[in-house]
């Protein structure tokens, strides 16, 4: 009997969030945004993800929110976040995920991606697996 034929660990299959996008097709980026506010994300709850690109990309930081228009507006306030604009631009999405499984979402994308910056959740609450932005 092979090693392979003991039978496979089943991993959850990831969910497709579809995180958020311009209209043009492409994601948003932070600090080319003059009014978060025209976004319509006041009130709304979900998960928000923060990465740049340039020649060494990384995820910055992960979120769950009851209200992304305030989460992100705070975040274009953070001078941490802020200088990594100029190594690639900062670029954002979001999901408008249900309360109770936002903490999970945020678990899984915490643990998987490394991010730079300590992503608040309530570790208590098992991985959701989702998709990542691509």
């Amino acid at each position: 009997m092979g090693f392979w034929s003991l039978g496979a660990i089943r991993q959850p299959k990831a969910q497709d969030i579809k995180w958020r996008k311009s209209p043009r097709g492409e994601y948003y980026r932070l600090f080319m945004i003059d009014d978060i506010s025209e976004l319509g994300l006041d009130g709304v709850g979900g998960v928000y993800l923060l990465w740049h690109g340039g020649l060494k990309p990384s995820w910055l930081v992960a979120g769950a929110t009851e209200d992304l228009g305030h989460s992100f507006s705070e975040l274009m306030r953070d001078p941490d976040i802020r200088e990594y604009d100029t190594r690639g631009g900062v670029y954002m999405s979001w999901s408008p995920i249900k309360d109770s499984f936002r903490e999970g979402v945020v678990h899984f994308i915490a643990k998987h991606t490394n991010p730079t910056f300590e992503c608040d959740y309530d570790s208590k609450e098992d991985p959701i697996p989702v998709l990542l932005p691509r």
